[in-house]
């Protein structure tokens, strides 16, 4: 099984950077060479690229990528989200998307990776003009997760979100590559409960709950059908994304790059025993890896909301 899956996951990868395709796109014009080199952020994990173009054309090549592959679940576009509330915020837009041969192998070594699949990339401007394409590094879904940084598990992921970035951004020469995690673990990251229900009854609560509330439900992502699809085998897992743009904005317009990491993602997965478990990711240490400050309030908020929404979906009320 794991030779067929190796097998699968080549063919995924081929899909995922287009080789042989006859709609790969052109080769970019080459960077002025007298241009000074872009001081990239610095975020644990992330691994980042300077785009020879504008946001709007490097989030539709990277969407281009994508359907390539196989899929693009959700756009978020932050900057318009922003303007619904009122506020303003340089462009920043957040595509999900990828191909099951991409997170299976991970998720079968580690379900709860599945809350950082399917692969999310970042495209921003930033204040001084330059726009910015960033994926979570290979290393950082892994050292989140728990799993070794080199696990073969990981091979297929790491290579692919390369190859889609260095298309969509111009340049195969990423500013930083993520690969250190040095200060990123798996501990306190996920606010964990196990729940009274089935994965799909769990996931149905957390949609239910979003209704009630008025939030923005963006998408849900069924792990265990995308590994049918490619001949594999996965326990239940599930992840939804909800969004809430006046909360999200406010901690956007102090660092973009948190942008990786809304709207807020959910994940209900079944272990090897049958117990079901509901986690999210601790806002909290979300705001430190993108070092977000002075938005105490915002955050109390946040993780009482959070909290709240997978007690619901636990079936513990709320």
């Amino acid at each position: 099984m794991r030779r067929a899956l190796l097998a699968l996951a080549t063919a995924g990868l081929l899909a995922l950077t287009g080789c042989g395709s006859d709609t790969d796109p052109a080769p970019a014009e080459p960077a002025p060479t007298d241009a000074p080199p872009a001081t990239p952020p610095q975020v644990a994990g992330l691994a980042v690229y300077e785009s020879r173009y504008d946001v709007a054309e490097t989030s539709m090549r990277v969407q281009d990528g994508l359907r390539q592959a196989g899929m693009v679940v959700a756009v978020v576009d932050h900057a318009a989200n922003a303007s619904s509330v009122g506020q303003e915020l340089r462009p920043t837009t957040l595509v999900i998307g990828g191909a099951p041969p991409a997170g299976t192998p991970i998720m079968q070594e580690q379900q709860r990776a599945a809350v950082d699949l399917p692969q999310k990339f970042l495209t921003w401007q930033a204040e001084d003009g330059t726009t910015y394409l960033a994926h979570n590094s290979a290393e950082y879904v892994a050292a989140r997760a728990g799993i070794p940084a080199d696990s073969p598990a990981l091979d297929v992921l790491r290579t692919a979100a390369a190859r889609i970035s260095a298309a969509a951004s111009g340049t195969d020469r990423p500013l930083s590559a993520g690969a250190d995690v040095s200060v990123v673990t798996g501990d306190g990251y996920l606010v964990e409960q196990t729940s009274d229900a089935s994965v799909p009854q769990s996931i149905a609560r957390y949609q239910q709950a979003f209704t009630d509330r008025g939030l923005m439900a963006v998408a849900t992502v069924d792990h265990a059908k995308g590994a049918t699809s490619i001949g594999e085998q996965l326990r239940p897992t599930q992840v939804t994304f909800v969004g809430n743009p006046m909360v999200g904005t406010t901690l956007l317009q102090k660092s973009q790059t948190i942008g990786i990491d809304l709207p807020v993602r959910y994940l209900a997965w079944e272990d090897e025993a049958g117990t079901v478990h509901l986690a999210h990711p601790d806002i909290r240490v979300l705001a430190e890896r993108h070092s977000v400050t002075g938005t105490d309030e915002t955050l109390d908020m946040i993780e009482m909301a959070t909290a709240r929404l997978t007690g619901t979906a636990a079936g513990a009320g709320g």
